[in-house]
């Protein structure tokens, strides 16, 4: 579902009071910035202590997000419920690495490939793991009203609960019990490819949680001033 001003008007009219409704969605609120104004900006967040809008619909169709830092140097973005809150309503992915945060676009443009020996598994395409006794579902009742299993004729009488068309039969090992092996399970990375592309990820955009505007869940791009110009170092732009 796509949430735009339009989308936020409407269901506030759906309220009592039209300018303020639970969105009921882990104790968030959905209010107008000036109750009296029918083109109101419209905020998705919390209302404790004061309002803390994350996402904000404009008439424009055009969406703001933020993250608060509060004074102590907590960021709000390092909770999971806010990143998630603004990529539900925003439609833009937050995302935190070693306690940065990152926006990604839903179809940004990826890194060139960047083919390599699969780390996982050392290039060799098989892992070590656990085995378990597998479950066969080949029981059938018989005349004489008791499950059978023709695949597994040793296990008649079937776990001693005659009822069932399913039984246990040990693993490839001839063991019933779980047990750990060495280099047998194949890699769940490159899928005993031995090779795994370590490139083709999305662009990311560091965001210090500062208002944002977004269009359509993309960041609306602008001509950078002289003085954006000027302080470009400090804006980093990653890959993966």
């Amino acid at each position: 579902m796509f949430y735009d001003w339009d989308w936020a008007d409407r269901f506030l009219k759906g309220g009592r009071k039209k300018y303020e409704r639970p969105l009921y969605d882990r104790g968030l609120r959905i209010w107008k910035t000036n109750k009296w104004d029918a083109d109101s900006d419209i905020n998705v967040g919390y209302t404790w202590n004061g309002t803390t809008p994350y996402v904000t619909y404009h008439k424009d169709g055009t969406t703001t997000i933020q993250g608060f830092t509060y004074a102590h140097g907590w960021s709000a973005l390092r909770g999971y419920s806010t990143r998630f809150t603004i990529q539900r309503y925003a439609g833009i992915t937050v995302l935190q690495r070693n306690f940065k945060f990152y926006l990604q676009e839903d179809d940004a443009p990826l890194s060139p490939p960047k083919i390599q020996g699969c780390r996982t598994c050392a290039q060799s395409g098989l892992v070590d793991g656990w085995c378990w006794s597998r479950t066969c579902y080949d029981g059938k009742l018989n005349a004489d009203g008791k499950m059978y299993c023709d695949t597994h004729p040793e296990a008649n009488y079937i776990g001693q609960l005659h009822q069932y068309r399913w039984h246990s039969v040990p693993c490839p090992h001839g063991l019933s019990d779980g047990h750990p092996v060495t280099k047998e399970l194949v890699c769940s990375t490159c899928k005993g490819s031995k090779k795994y592309d370590y490139g083709s990820k999305p662009e990311r955009m560091l965001w210090n949680g500062s208002p944002l505007r977004l269009r359509d869940g993309k960041v609306i791009k602008s001509a950078a001033s002289q003085l954006e110009r000027m302080i470009a170092d400090n804006v980093e732009f990653v890959i993966g």
